[in-house]
């Protein structure tokens, strides 16, 4: 039998282990059964009355309550954040999101379309989306209505208005409106559904439950929106407990995820909250995985933290090393599109080693022949950005050039 206080020591001051790899993984060197992991999720659950868990003042309807540990690992990811931000606005004296404030806000927007639609290869021009809107260009497909819906969610939440049941659902209007089929409209003087919901092989809070959840969440919200400590936490918090309860019978996770964005801003920040829908998006496989592990877990948010620190952390290097590349290349006169700057970045941040122009598809999303995906993938060869390879059967793979970036994150860090 497993040593479960020695196993939980572990992950407090080295690596916060999910469950695959405590039950299997070699680098925990762990290897708990079945029985002595279900132990570890009790004996977590056990401690949130610590200094080492804290345990959230949020109703929960299963699994237990909702809490966070502080683990080292945790502890480091936020450091290196805060350190990031600090760092690139004494070295630019001005934020990173306001300096790339057009693309990431029009990166959301996309990142929230149906389908296998993205940023890059939606037939929609910029003077149609500033037209869909203001107003002046009326939506021909659900594309359009989405577009149209997530500007006047953003413009919404950039009023910053009280955090409250009634805004809530003013908000899940906007964003739902003329995007929901019948069955999953709510009843006319209705704040959420009506019925229960199954979403993947889990199911939302009961109905006679969902308000009483809610309020603990709308109070929850309010009471820490001047404290500090929870900058780069209290947003988060409420976009998971959002997709737990799912009050709602569809657009839960767009509504959670502009509430993450709503929160950031009644909290002052203006750091890095609008790349949140952006950066899920492009790891979209990662998110679910957060998700999943932290309600398997027993509701424990340090996983679903640890995928939000890390997803952001990248994304900032992304960003930097974009603006790092863009200011070499105007010194060599090479004018670089956004569209490709786009791409490169979507290349960053799902980078894993040597990749073919399949891969590069799934990545940026693109239905484009083999002779377009090359043509991209070659030019960012000539701009020595990538490196190309044969292999035996001829097919031609690419690396990254590590040389023509400043800032390595962990995926190209670990990279041989």
């Amino acid at each position: 039998m497993a040593d479960i206080e020695k196993v939980y020591n572990k992950m407090m001051t080295e690596t916060y282990y999910d469950r695959k790899e405590l039950l299997y993984g070699a680098n925990a060197n762990i290897f708990l059964s079945q029985s002595d992991y279900e132990k570890l999720l009790d004996y977590k659950q056990n401690l949130t009355d610590s200094k080492f868990v804290y345990q959230l003042p949020l109703k929960s309807w299963i699994n237990g309550p909702l809490f966070y540990s502080h683990a080292k690992e945790i502890m480091d990811l936020r450091s290196t954040l805060f350190s990031l931000i600090n760092e690139d606005y004494e070295e630019t004296k001005s934020l990173l999101s306001l300096r790339n404030v057009d693309e990431i806000t029009k990166s959301r927007i996309y990142s929230e379309i149906e389908g296998s639609l993205s940023i890059e290869n939606v037939p929609t021009t910029r003077v149609k989306v500033k037209g869909l809107i203001n107003g002046t260009i009326e939506p021909s497909d659900l594309n359009d209505v989405i577009i149209k819906n997530m500007g006047k969610g953003i413009e919404f939440v950039s009023q910053k208005p009280e955090f409250n049941k009634d805004n809530l659902k003013k908000l899940y209007d906007i964003l739902s409106d003329g995007c929901l089929s019948d069955e999953y409209k709510l009843h006319d003087g209705d704040y959420y559904r009506y019925d229960g919901v199954e979403i993947a092989q889990y199911e939302g809070a009961p109905v006679n439950q969902i308000d009483e959840c809610m309020n603990s969440l709308f109070d929850y919200v309010n009471e820490n929106l001047t404290n500090k400590d929870m900058l780069y936490v209290l947003p988060h918090i409420a976009h998971y407990y959002l997709v737990y309860i799912h009050p709602y019978f569809d657009y839960n996770g767009r509504t959670s995820r502009m509430v993450s964005l709503w929160i950031h801003l009644l909290m002052g920040s203006q750091f890095i909250p609008s790349g949140v829908s952006e950066a899920i998006n492009q790891t979209r496989n990662k998110y679910y995985a957060a998700l999943s592990e932290t309600r398997d877990s027993k509701n424990d948010l340090t996983y679903f933290l640890k995928y939000i620190y890390r997803m952001s952390i990248d994304y900032i290097l992304a960003y930097k090393n974009i603006e790092y590349i863009t200011q070499n290349f105007a010194n060599k006169g090479i004018d670089w599109s956004e569209t490709e700057k786009a791409y490169f970045k979507k290349i960053l941040i799902s980078y894993s080693g040597k990749f073919s122009f399949e891969t590069f598809k799934k990545i940026a999303n693109l239905d484009i022949s083999k002779v377009g995906l090359l043509k991209i993938l070659n030019k960012f060869e000539e701009y020595g950005l990538l490196t190309g390879s044969r292999a035996k059967s001829k097919a031609k793979f690419f690396e990254i050039n590590k040389d023509m970036l400043k800032y390595l994150p962990d995926n190209l860090r670990n990279v041989s």
